[in-house]
């Protein structure tokens, strides 16, 4: 669920995603959890045509089964089996425009570079983060 829309309400077989612990892999029965959540690709396998409706406003990308969707910071929190994941963006791979994303990550580089304090520092390397992540997952929209 992104801030602003829900993008998959139902239930899934696995679900993979970025944290500040790496990429984490969560099935049913895992263990209960709350972490971070960094921006890159969240990939998850809907359990079955018909199981767990996809909101109406759902545009991941679904390459043979599998769904992607571009994250970035945020939260996951599994509990009694059901995973709950808070992100202030989420978009699909397919609808990232390249050329917008290289051009924010150049932006995002320069002011690196300009950034005096460490939490303008923090806050554009999450911005950086990010461009980073859509311009991966959009050259790679084609092979997922």
């Amino acid at each position: 669920m992104a801030s602003d829309h829900l993008v998959y309400d139902g239930e899934a077989l696995s679900v993979v995603l970025p944290t500040t612990e790496g990429s984490v892999g969560i099935m049913a029965h895992h263990a209960n959890i709350i972490m971070a959540v960094t921006p890159g690709l969240l990939e998850y396998v809907p359990a079955g045509e018909g199981v767990g409706a996809a909101s109406d406003d759902r545009k991941d990308s679904v390459k043979g089964g599998r769904c992607s969707v571009v994250v970035s910071n945020g939260l996951l929190k599994f509990e009694n089996n059901e995973l709950m994941v808070l992100v202030d963006t989420a978009e699909d791979p397919d609808s990232i425009d390249e050329a917008r994303a290289e051009r924010a990550e150049a932006r995002a580089r320069e002011e690196l570079r300009r950034s005096h304090s460490m939490r303008e520092h923090a806050m554009t390397e999450a911005e950086l983060s990010r461009a980073m992540s859509r311009i991966k997952a959009s050259k790679n929209k084609h092979r997922l």
